[in-house]
């Protein structure tokens, strides 16, 4: 489940999931659903890639961020993701295969332009029924 907040900054996502895995996983959906209809989105291309954060704020920001990388290089969008998250000494390392599609400006409905996901307000929490995530982007 992913819902929006008002920010002043642009737009804020905030998404909650039972694991941290699901969390970030929902969090990349909502990031998604700002620029496409994710619905429309099939999964005839995947992606896979790993990044590390020292914590779990800079693990967001370098998996979000990554993801849009490959929307501005590849001219893909994404609607599914797997993801895994292991803590090790030097922090957290994130692999996830990412499952979309180039863009078709027909058929996806674009809605917005993502330029960058921000730490400001980043949040990322557990709560006693699983993790909620909340990060401001900027379009």
């Amino acid at each position: 489940m992913f819902n929006y907040f008002e920010t002043t900054a642009d737009l804020g996502v905030e998404a909650k999931g039972k694991s941290l895995e699901e969390a970030f996983k929902e969090g990349a959906k909502g990031l998604y659903n700002i620029m496409v209809d994710i619905d429309k989105v099939d999964k005839k291309e995947k992606i896979e890639f790993e990044i590390t954060g020292e914590d779990l704020e800079e693990l967001l920001y370098n998996f979000l961020n990554e993801l849009l990388f490959y929307t501005d290089v590849e001219n893909l969008v994404f609607n599914d993701f797997d993801v895994k998250i292991e803590k090790n000494d030097n922090g957290y390392r994130l692999k996830c295969t990412a499952y979309g599609e180039k863009i078709n400006k027909e058929k996806h409905n674009i809605k917005e332009e993502v330029k960058a996901v921000t730490y400001h307000k980043m949040e990322i929490k557990q709560e006693e029924d699983g993790w909620k995530i909340r990060y401001i982007v900027d379009l």
